[in-house]
């Protein structure tokens, strides 16, 4: 597969999709074991509302579960796991970065970008792209 966006000046072939793939979901095993991990006296005190809404290690349990659904599922293509694990972890990081969004209002908005602007515009739309993409693929497989 080959993709080509003239605009962009781009070409995604299917290594490097694979490769962003992978990548993305171990992203989201690192993340979930690092909460996992994180000693309850460490907690961060700039949390969103979001995040504080649940502990630390349940976010944990669930970037962890959603990875490992999203790296089995690209070995078993029986059923759409990995579109299923992408379009979890998208709206974990919208609803994270929306959060953040949030939480700049109480600021006037003069600084905290950067954790926001990464979770909507990157990670979010990285899953997006890639639950997209992978629901396509396991459709493509399974009408062979």
């Amino acid at each position: 597969m080959t993709l080509t966006l003239r605009r962009l000046r781009i070409e995604i072939t299917s290594l490097p999709a694979e490769l962003l793939q992978l990548g993305a979901l171990v992203v989201a095993v690192a993340r979930g074991l690092d909460y996992i991990r994180l000693p309850a006296d460490l907690t961060p005190d700039s949390l969103s509302v979001i995040e504080a809404a649940l502990p630390f290690d349940v976010w944990g349990w669930i970037f962890l579960t959603a990875g490992a659904v999203g790296l089995l599922g690209i070995f078993v293509s029986r059923i759409p796991m990995t579109a299923l694990a992408h379009g979890v972890l998208f709206g974990l990081y919208l609803v994270f970065g929306i959060g953040a969004l949030a939480e700049l209002a109480d600021r006037d908005f003069l600084y905290g970008w950067r954790t926001a602007v990464g979770w909507v515009l990157g990670a979010a739309a990285v899953h997006l792209v890639l639950a997209d993409a992978s629901i396509d693929g396991w459709r493509r497989t399974r009408a062979r």
